[in-house]
């Protein structure tokens, strides 16, 4: 028999658990992923605050389809793709998504949200960039973005070191040398940063 998780008289059937409380989910011949926030109220909260902070700011995430203030479900859209972080471990990401980023980076800071910038928070799919957390922050300044986030969208020595704290091997052979990742970083930044 099939599990169906019920969220305001909707059932979804659920795929597969992805983490403790997570679920990917099917209705309807759709794909959602469901979140179980179980007394968690806090988390909760702070999922809708954000949810709609993301909404009116203009940063693309999947769209949240429903949430329950009784059972502490919510549901959005699955984002098939490949996360950014698995596509920077096969070489360099495309211009295209590092301007993506800068703009997402750019609604963010105007709407004054700190993002959590680490490549496997974003899914490019469908020639967008989408952040996959409904996690946000109150922004304070664009120096960590600047400074260490946009580190780890290149091959660096950040990025392969937070390889190897992730416990993934990654092949040395793709860093190139200081000068030329910094090079290629600053001209990203001064064509994308406004």
């Amino acid at each position: 028999m099939i599990e169906e998780i019920e969220v305001k008289r909707k059932y979804y059937q659920i795929i597969e658990q992805i983490g403790d409380r997570s679920f990917k989910v099917m209705r309807k011949d759709k794909l959602y992923f469901l979140k179980k926030f179980e007394g968690d109220n806090k988390g909760f909260e702070h999922f809708i605050d954000c949810e709609h902070r993301l909404r009116v700011s203009g940063v693309v995430s999947p769209k949240c389809q429903i949430y329950d203030k009784k059972t502490m479900i919510a549901v959005v859209d699955y984002i098939e793709g490949e996360n950014c972080f698995d596509m920077l471990q096969k070489g360099n990401l495309p211009e295209s998504i590092i301007e993506l980023l800068f703009k997402t980076f750019w609604y963010a800071k105007n709407d004054k949200i700190a993002l959590d910038y680490r490549p496997e928070n974003f899914v490019y799919a469908n020639e967008k960039l989408y952040y996959l957390p409904y996690n946000c922050g109150k922004y304070l300044s664009n120096e960590s973005f600047i400074q260490h986030d946009i580190r780890l969208w290149f091959i660096t020595k950040e990025f392969i070191k937070y390889c190897h704290e992730k416990r993934v091997d990654i092949n040395q052979s793709m860093l190139k040398s200081d000068y030329e990742v910094n090079k290629n970083i600053a001209l990203m930044t001064v064509k994308y940063y406004r």
